[in-house]
């Protein structure tokens, strides 16, 4: 039997809702014994046709067929395990499989209250699945308009958000300045080489928050930036030396004009690693970590080492003996 409750701010989230589903797949037959095909509907509205070969048996486990593009079927979460986005009660929303029960105001006469229009929608719990049809468990509620169609599932929505964040490795900051900014500008041998990001905002030291949206669905993501990786490449590209900054040390520490024998109180390489005269490139391969949340589901997205190169000039000291 059927549950009838009164659940305002879930009748709006179902009038909203872009529901967490699989894409539409529509099946359609080929005048082809070799091959079944079927067109799959993109998230940009966009058709794609997918065939697998048939196998001689027609076994699908057997004989792998071309599955198009790779692509599976997209999956929903629940509690941290995937289940399918579509099922017999409609298509799942974050929270159950949600359609249409009826709009015909004679019906459900209760559930309509004063309203006029709409629909009532009804809400399945993942664990009608495979049960009876209507399930003892689900809910009736009005809604102002039937459930969106299938939209883009929390994950995606989640890159999205990143996407929107330009996550890169700053502006290359060193003692000595790059030389490609101040051709004038060579450091000595066996000083502290002194990193850091110059150019420090949001997409380049973090931490970085935007949300994505689509129907009722809102998931928010929010970047960190949790290490740079500094290399220093002579001419030949042998490396002469490496360092990690990781943390709160990651932007590392702007130069301030201090004793140019002092290390950097957070990010930088050592006298030691300084012993190479002439031009070396330093490069700096920012890591993010990206953790979003939305919809019921959380999870973390892996973004790709970012880098950035520059120039600096390395001289030998020469002492002036006077006479």
């Amino acid at each position: 039997m059927l549950t009838i409750v009164d659940r305002s701010a879930w009748t709006y989230r179902v009038a909203l809702a872009a529901m967490l589903s699989l894409l539409t797949v529509l099946s359609v037959d080929i005048s082809s014994a070799a091959a079944e095909c079927r067109e799959v509907l993109q998230p940009d509205g966009t058709v794609k046709t997918i065939c697998e070969e048939d196998g001689g048996g027609g076994n699908p486990g057997g004989g792998g067929g071309d599955e198009g593009d790779g692509e599976g079927p997209r999956t929903c979460e629940l509690e941290g395990r995937d289940i399918p986005c579509s099922s017999e009660f409609g298509a799942w929303d974050g929270y159950c499989y949600v359609r249409v029960a009826t709009d015909d105001p004679n019906v459900h006469k209760d559930v309509w209250g004063d309203h006029t229009d709409g629909v009532i929608v009804e809400c399945s719990p993942f664990d009608c699945v495979g049960g009876p049809d209507p399930c003892p468990g689900a809910t009736l509620d009005w809604a102002p308009g039937p459930p969106a169609q299938a939209g883009p599932s929390a994950e995606e929505l989640a890159r999205r958000a990143v996407a929107q964040m330009q996550l890169t490795m700053g502006e290359v900051g060193s003692t000595p300045p790059p030389s490609t900014a101040d051709p004038g500008s060579v450091g000595a041998i066996g000083l502290p080489i002194w990193l850091w990001i110059a150019n420090r905002a949001e997409n380049t030291v973090g931490p970085i928050t935007r949300s994505e949206r689509d129907g009722g669905l809102t998931v928010s993501a929010t970047g960190t930036l949790d290490r740079v990786e500094w290399t220093l490449t002579d001419a030949s590209g042998t490396t002469r030396g490496s360092i990690t900054c990781d943390g709160v040390n990651a932007p590392g520490t702007p130069y301030d004009g201090r004793n140019s024998a002092e290390p950097s109180p957070t990010c930088g390489f050592g006298p030691e690693l300084n012993s190479t005269p002439g031009d070396l490139t330093l490069t700096g391969t920012a890591y993010w970590s990206v953790e979003w949340q939305g919809g019921g589901q959380s999870g973390q997205i892996e973004v790709p080492g970012q880098s950035n190169s520059t120039q600096i000039r390395i001289g030998e000291l020469q002492a002036l003996v006077g006479r």
